[in-house]
């Protein structure tokens, strides 16, 4: 696994709050990998928007788990998230992956409560961020994406104001992210 191991552990024994936060702050950053990639294909229109309504619930940390349970479902019937005996190759196509398992994870554990999905959350952003830095020169998203994850396990889940700032540094570095792949798209 490559999640540092004291977020992990930070994880593990995390309270609920802080756990819905750190998810939605995973999958913020990932979002434009998702929206941005698929957002240009009308058919996918519907996706788009559902995944940026349930990327909003999300941040609504009062929001009761059993509403994610009917997101789930709708989740499973994304395109990326379907059975496939095909392997990946297409650079838009691994990224929006990412960007959904994501949110997968994000939502099974809003909607179930197991910590390990968090884990898991995490785990899916690391994987597709190490992937990327394997593709670029010299880029550290790995690294970067690891700092995101301390950090949203210290913010202050009281504050408005912390995690406002939060979900903003996070809206940055998705918008770095989906350019860095389209960068590569580009090639």
């Amino acid at each position: 696994m490559v999640v540092d191991e004291a977020v992990a552990e930070s994880l593990r024994g995390g309270k609920r709050i802080r756990l819905a936060v750190f998810v939605a702050s995973c999958t913020e950053r990932m979002a434009q990998l998702f929206t941005g990639l698929r957002g240009v294909d009308p058919v996918r229109a519907e996706d788009v928007d559902l995944y940026l309504t349930i990327l909003e619930e999300l941040w609504s940390l009062d929001l009761p788990d059993k509403a994610f349970s009917t997101r789930m479902e709708a989740l499973q019937g994304f395109v990326e998230l379907q059975p496939s005996e095909e392997e990946l190759v297409d650079v838009g196509d691994i990224y929006a992956f990412y960007g959904v398992l994501c949110m997968r994870y994000a939502v099974l554990y809003r909607a179930c409560g197991d910590v390990e999905d968090t884990v898991r959350c995490a785990h899916a952003a690391l994987t597709a961020l190490g992937q990327l830095d394997r593709n670029i020169p010299h880029s550290a998203f790995f690294e970067g994406e690891g700092e995101f994850q301390r950090r949203a396990m210290l913010v202050d889940t009281d504050t408005e104001r912390s995690l406002l700032q939060l979900r903003d540094d996070d809206r940055a570095a998705s918008r770095e992210r989906l350019l860095a792949v389209n960068s590569r798209l580009q090639k």
